[in-house]
């Protein structure tokens, strides 16, 4: 059992990645609480005794799943730091009702198999509340989770946030195509993109197909869609298609340590390239490591950026300083969506009560209508728009030194486009 308050990782995979950039293709990202840091108050347990699965006396224990080894395991270390600085945090202010916050933790590997297999372990074996998931194929146990009325917060990918009431996220940043980001790209100047994202995960294909239908709805054409895993392809080989492609765009789906080899390939085989985003790759460690191969490249984020400052990402930053120490900057994108997401997952377990049970969790947590993380997001009314696709974005940019990012549109929002002839 893993107190996120003590020595975080202790995995030999991921202590070995502890320093490596994260950020997460597809990011995605995004989305997804509100009191806390967000704050929970620590009060006493009501009862010594409370007949909940994982619930006792002096401890909430929960699951969580993500990809210790994988395709896009490095991309999701800075996930599970993000889970420890809001659990530390809380646990550090009394814990939910005088209950200190811990859980279990499972290697999906990021196969959905093996999902679904973490998840049985830890509801059937370790006997957890409820289950956090950061994780690019949380549908391997979705349909489990749910027949089991088992409360799921975590990192939004796949339809499965969408349809299954059980699953709480801030909302969904791939589960539907939105005409935002292709506008965006048109208004850049772009006209022909090439997408490169991940192979080999099996969460990343949708995320192609979502992007790429957006860029088409702004009258761009996509002229290639190219796979990428860090150590098996060659950037340079993926670069040369870039520029035999002929695009002026590229949509970068890869994880943001993967971003400096591919992009400084792609800015010496494709000089035509002038329009870069990537979901991925908002981490100053990252900046600070590769910086010029980035300058000029957006991301965009549906959180309030770092470089607008305020109490919401003070507290955060000390969080992540004390609660995940072994990440020497914090200030990474995934780290912050694994915390929003984790705080919205407590914010169910105080709704619940002094002796908290799955149902009440689940009816509590929608009944909050105006959920923020502290800040950290725009309001949300959960009963309204839980799991519904993420449409206001801000863009970030790398300045052109490559020493700094800056916010080149904020809260711009778009609409949500027609399903594609065929879905569903």
């Amino acid at each position: 059992m893993v107190d996120p308050s003590s020595t975080f990782l202790r995995s030999p995979h991921v202590s070995r990645r502890l320093l490596s950039v994260s950020g997460v293709a597809m990011m995605l990202a995004l989305v997804a609480a509100g009191a806390g840091a967000c704050g929970q108050s620590g009060q006493s347990a009501a009862s010594a005794t409370c007949d909940s699965p994982g619930v006792s006396a002096n401890e909430i224990r929960l699951g969580l799943l993500y990809p210790d080894t994988g395709p896009t395991a490095t991309a999701v270390a800075a996930g599970r730091a993000g889970v420890d600085a809001r659990i530390g945090l809380a646990n550090a202010k009394g814990g939910i009702n005088g209950r200190k916050i811990v859980y279990e933790w499972r290697d999906d590997k990021d196969n959905p198999t093996t999902n679904a297999t973490g998840a049985r372990n830890l509801i059937e074996q370790q006997n957890v509340f409820g289950v956090l998931e950061f994780s690019f194929v949380a549908n391997g146990s979705a349909q489990y989770l749910a027949d089991k009325g088992i409360p799921v917060g975590g990192l939004s990918i796949g339809d499965a946030w969408s349809k299954h009431p059980n699953m709480f996220s801030i909302g969904a940043t791939t589960v539907s195509a939105i005409d935002l980001f292709g506008n965006f790209l048109k208004s850049e100047g772009a006209t022909r993109a090439a997408v490169v994202g991940t192979a080999l995960s099996a969460g990343t294909g949708d995320v192609t197909a979502v992007m790429t239908r957006s860029i088409q709805a702004a009258g761009i054409s996509v002229v290639d869609s190219i796979g990428y895993t860090a150590g098996a392809d060659n950037p340079a080989t993926v670069a040369q298609r870039v520029a035999a492609s002929g695009a002026d765009t590229l949509m970068l789906l890869v994880s943001g340590s993967d971003l400096p080899t591919i992009l400084t390939a792609v800015r010496a085989a494709a000089p035509k390239v002038r329009v870069i985003m990537s979901l991925a790759g908002y981490d100053r460690q990252l900046l600070a490591q590769a910086g010029p191969a980035m300058a000029g490249t957006v991301i965009p984020v549906f959180y309030r950026p770092f470089e607008a400052g305020g109490p919401a990402i003070d507290t955060f930053r000390q969080a992540m300083v004390t609660y995940a120490p072994q990440f020497p900057n914090p200030e990474q994108q995934l780290a912050l969506i694994s915390y929003i997401d984790t705080d919205l997952f407590l914010r169910g377990i105080e709704a619940a009560g002094p002796c908290p049970t799955r149902q009440a969790f689940m009816t509590g947590l929608r009944a909050v209508t105006n959920y923020d993380a502290g800040g950290l997001i725009a309001p949300l009314n959960i009963a309204r728009d839980l799991g519904r696709q993420i449409t206001c974005w801000s863009f970030v940019q790398v300045n052109p030194a490559g020493n700094a990012f800056g916010v080149l549109r904020d809260s711009q929002c778009g609409q949500e486009l027609p399903a594609a002839p065929g879905a569903g």
